[in-house]
């Protein structure tokens, strides 16, 4: 809690236990999995090879974008202390550290890349999913319900997928799922391949979510043209975003899924209306021969499908309000990242003037949002909130 407004982080990540696939993976895939291997000055930063190949890009791989930045682990020993650096990212730490934010609630969102690399064997991207949603089982329980995991789709093969799904939510507690919103096999999200998931999804009505991270090994936008971080980093999250808003509304998974929720994370928000409205009118022009089972405009679908997250000092969340309203936005803290501003993401959030967001939509974007789009049962949220402090 901060200043009063409890606060429900929609978007976290955590740095993952070395030990994360050779603990939770089911015996017979653990050969394999590469050993880590850190970079000089660099010793938190561990990629992995599976079945020998690299899930990073190579500018990735070899640390030149952790060179351009200058983040190495004695920074983020500096911003987030000791203990989460030297005793591990477990859920009872990460609670504590987003306390000192006022975070009350978090939902962490990876892996990054290990199971969404070019060419991933269908067997071991499920059994990824799995392993990853049995750790975040521990996450959750350790923390006292306020760190969830939401669980990747291994999309590869979509029986495996539903399969793996069906398993997290009523063996492991997961109640969010989310995947890469790249395409994989030549498919986007709005493919009909992908149907049975969002069947099952909303037959359970739990959330789902995308979310892209710079420098796969894969079909990730711009890794053919950008050698720099800022260029790849400035447009991955939001293009990719964009494009898969686009296929999933145009191919119709609102239409066929009225209940069906997605959130669209860590790609700003400030063109999501101009976006919406691009949409609509293309479909003005074509819609009705390329797309003829829509009975909603594009901005329609988002206003009762979708919603956006924020940063915590994009002065451009004012658009989306303005435009859109402000029950489909989305607060973000992307800890611990090095873009993140942790301590402080919820107080410069707070300290945005009221020509950007009244203290009303403030509240909503904190909490009520977050807790319609999740819908987690009420055992999963806390009973008790305690102001921050940063120390």
């Amino acid at each position: 809690m901060r200043n009063g407004y409890k606060v429900f982080d929609a978007d976290a990540h955590v740095i993952y236990p070395r030990d994360l696939w050779t603990r939770f993976l089911d015996k017979k895939h653990g050969r394999r999995f590469g050993r880590r291997q850190p970079f000089p000055e660099f010793d938190s930063y561990n990629p992995v090879t599976v079945d020998g190949r690299w899930t990073q890009h190579d500018t990735i791989v070899y640390g030149r974008f952790q060179e351009a930045i200058n983040w190495t682990t004695d920074d983020m020993r500096r911003i987030y202390g000791d203990d989460l650096l030297t005793n591990g990212f477990t859920g009872d730490r990460v609670a504590k550290a987003l306390a000192r934010d006022g975070i009350d609630l978090a939902v962490v969102y990876g892996p990054e890349y290990d199971m969404w690399f070019d060419g991933v064997d269908p067997e071991l991207q499920a059994a990824m999913a799995r392993a990853y949603n049995r750790w975040g089982q521990e996450m959750r329980e350790a923390s006292g319900n306020r760190v969830h995991v939401s669980g990747p789709v291994p999309l590869v093969d979509i029986g495996r997928a539903v399969e793996e799904v069906a398993y997290a939510h009523e063996h492991l507690g997961t109640r969010c799922f989310w995947a890469r919103p790249n395409l994989f096999d030549g498919r986007t999200l709005g493919d009909r391949y992908y149907d049975p998931l969002w069947e099952l999804l909303q037959d359970l009505g739990v959330a789902f979510g995308t979310h892209e991270f710079m420098g796969l090994k894969g079909q990730s936008f711009g890794h053919d043209r950008y050698k720099t971080f800022t260029e790849w980093h400035t447009v991955v999250h939001p293009f990719e975003t964009m494009g898969v808003i686009t296929s999933m509304i145009a191919h119709g998974v609102f239409e066929r899924f009225p209940l069906l929720r997605v959130a669209y994370l860590e790609a700003g928000c400030g063109w999501l209306p101009s976006w919406l409205h691009r949409i609509d009118e293309q479909l003005e022009m074509a819609g009705e021969r390329e797309f003829p089972e829509l009975t909603m405009s594009a901005t329609d679908y988002f206003r009762r499908n979708g919603w956006i997250s924020t940063e915590c000092e994009d002065p451009f969340v004012a658009d989306v309000v303005r435009w859109m309203g402000d029950d489909r936005i989305l607060f973000e803290s992307d800890f611990p990242h090095p873009d993140s501003k942790f301590p402080h993401t919820t107080e410069e959030f707070l300290g945005q003037g009221p020509e950007i967001l009244s203290d009303a939509s403030k509240r909503k974007i904190l909490w009520d949002n977050p807790v319609d789009f999740y819908r987690f049962p009420d055992s999963y949220l806390p009973t008790s909130f305690t102001e921050a402090s940063d120390h």
